[in-house]
């Protein structure tokens, strides 16, 4: 036994028995004008770092187990986290839904646990005692000399060449 609408698929989709409209044949080809980005609420990660962060994510950088520096932005490795951490801030808060919390967990508390230890980016230096001195500028390399291992590495250079 079967239904009527069995044999009848018209309601899957309600267009299908209305013919596509063309488009006039003068209608504008050009895009509608794109939206303008949002404006970023920190100028810089400079602002972010020091009108927002060091605000909602103090802590005694005294204790043992924390280390931070003052002059954080002379760290190469930091100042690449807190400008990632920043970029992530001014796209995530936009999120009215989970946005923030997506910031918290994923970004800001990864970032600062990494910038804090003891063995960090500020590793030889000293909030407390206003010390700056970095136990690494750069991680200790040897210059690969050989030229075709080189173009290999960089895909440069493939069988057959």
């Amino acid at each position: 036994m079967t239904t009527d609408y069995e044999d009848d698929e018209s309601w899957l989709d309600n267009d299908a028995a209305e013919p596509a409209a063309a488009a006039p044949a003068d209608a504008p080809t050009t895009p509608p004008e794109a939206e303008a980005p949002p404006e970023l609420r920190f100028a810089s990660v400079y602002d972010f770092v020091e009108q927002h962060l060091v605000y909602i994510y103090a802590r005694d950088v005294n204790k043992p187990g924390r280390q931070w520096c003052r002059q954080w932005w002379a760290h190469a490795e930091a100042m690449s986290r807190l400008e990632s951490l920043w970029r992530a801030y001014e796209q995530l808060r936009l999120d009215p839904g989970t946005g923030m919390d997506v910031w918290w967990l994923d970004h800001a508390d990864r970032q600062m646990a990494v910038l804090l230890d003891t063995e960090g980016p500020f590793d030889g230096c000293s909030a407390e005692f206003d010390r700056h001195d970095p136990a690494a500028e750069v991680l200790p390399v040897a210059l690969m000399e050989e030229d075709v291992l080189r173009q290999i590495m960089a895909g440069q250079l493939t069988e057959g060449n």
